[in-house]
């Protein structure tokens, strides 16, 4: 069994197709083809089901378990040798959708204008997704909400800390006004949707409406057009607020504030372009707060 085989069953496990694996290996399909037929008979047992797409057998299952493990060890030898404190290599990062727009454009092209020699790239998806990209080595680092759940092998470098406010049309004078129409918001399980209802029925509003957008800069624009009204950071809307476009509602800090965390895996090596990448996040902005995590569950009381 050789690391060229794991990788391209790798591969074949999380595309589920031959095809796919092909592509993104930059293979030939009768190649993969042909290695994971010889990688089954070397092992003496089906890998794959081949119904419909490569769906993996609980052997293939349990394959895939060492196969991360055994690349990630692999990949983390390759970094350690050429580790030479100079900026350089690989560097995957990920963040949901409304921090990607919101945070990171201005601090990503400061970054890579001052290390070019780093392949810097960025993946957008909901949290729970990068997550499982962190604990499989897929990614060097994660922006995620504060839903995510506690595990020994996450190390949370950042905390971000921001206000929730109501936003809305200037014309609209208080919040009672606002309780007819739809708020625009992420889909269901956006930690955010559950901070405005409690909020909202706090305050004894109704039921209330949604019209569903995953991108921050979807809901601003919605909002201009008077669409309804929403509940972001305010950092998203400070300038249109200043410049008359947009009126913000604060709400109390218990409903309106939320925190967001930078995580890595403890086992990957801390590369000097990783690290350059928080120090930088770091710096950005005034509301990131290095905290340790013992020190947040023990504020949280767990």
């Amino acid at each position: 069994m050789e690391s060229g085989e794991l990788r391209i069953f790798k591969a074949v496990a999380l595309e589920g197709s031959i095809t796919k694996a092909a592509l993104s290996l930059g293979y030939v399909q009768s190649n993969v083809t042909a290695r994971i037929r010889q990688l089954e008979t070397e092992l003496k047992t089906p890998l794959f089901y081949r119904q419909r797409g490569m769906i993996l057998t609980p052997a293939g299952e349990r394959l895939l378990k060492y196969a991360e493990q055994i690349l990630h060890l692999l990949d983390e030898a390759g970094k350690s040798l050429n580790e030479t404190g100079v900026p350089a290599g690989p560097l995957a990062i990920g963040a949901y959708h409304s921090i990607s727009s919101l945070h990171l454009p201005e601090v990503l092209a400061k970054y890579h204008k001052t290390y070019p020699d780093v392949d810097l790239s960025l993946f957008s998806g909901p949290s729970d997704e990068l997550l499982d990209k962190v604990l499989k080595y897929e990614l060097d680092g994660a922006f995620v909400k504060h839903t995510v759940a506690r595990d020994d092998s996450i190390v949370h470098e950042l905390e971000i800390s921001e206000e929730l406010v109501i936003v809305a049309r200037p014309e609209y004078a208080d919040i009672a006004q606002l309780a007819g129409k739809p708020f625009l918001m992420n889909t269901a399980g956006c930690p955010n949707r559950h901070q405005l209802e409690s909020w909202l029925q706090f305050k004894g509003f109704g039921k209330v409406r949604y019209m569903e957008f995953n991108h921050t800069d979807f809901i601003i624009q919605g909002v201009l057009s008077d669409l309804g009204a929403s509940f972001i950071p305010h950092s998203a809307v400070r300038l249109y607020e200043e410049k008359g476009l947009l009126r913000t509602f604060a709400v109390p800090s218990r409903f309106g504030s939320t925190k967001t965390y930078f995580i890595r895996h403890k086992d990957s090596i801390k590369t000097s372009a990783l690290a350059q990448f928080i120090e930088n996040i770091q710096h950005a902005a005034p509301y990131l707060v290095p905290l340790p995590l013992e020190s947040h569950w023990r504020e949280a009381g767990m």
